[in-house]
């Protein structure tokens, strides 16, 4: 699974800034597959614009691709979604 990357400066260090706890939202199939993972910042609601959202396809219980949801017909990996529309975005 991605989890979000820390930021590091110049010399390689972790930016403290960049390290938050990301809290975590799923939905699962009838099979108990992953099909969305969302991520955002502890405390974040689920309604805000502020999750990174991946959707997962699988074949025969195999992952087959992870996609992401698209901002101008470009999949995008920013925290710009709202976890409670994830089923209507446009993936890529």
């Amino acid at each position: 699974m991605v989890f979000p990357a820390l930021k590091r400066d110049q010399f390689n260090n972790v930016v403290q800034e960049s390290y938050v706890e990301r809290a975590f939202r799923g939905e699962y199939d009838g099979s108990d597959n992953l099909i969305y993972a969302g991520f955002a910042q502890a405390g974040s609601l689920e309604g805000d614009a502020v999750w990174q959202i991946m959707k997962l396809a699988y074949t025969a219980d195999n992952l087959t691709s992870i996609t992401w949801p698209q901002i101008d017909s470009k999949a995008s990996t920013g925290y710009t979604f709202s976890w409670t529309d994830r089923a209507s975005y446009t993936y890529s």
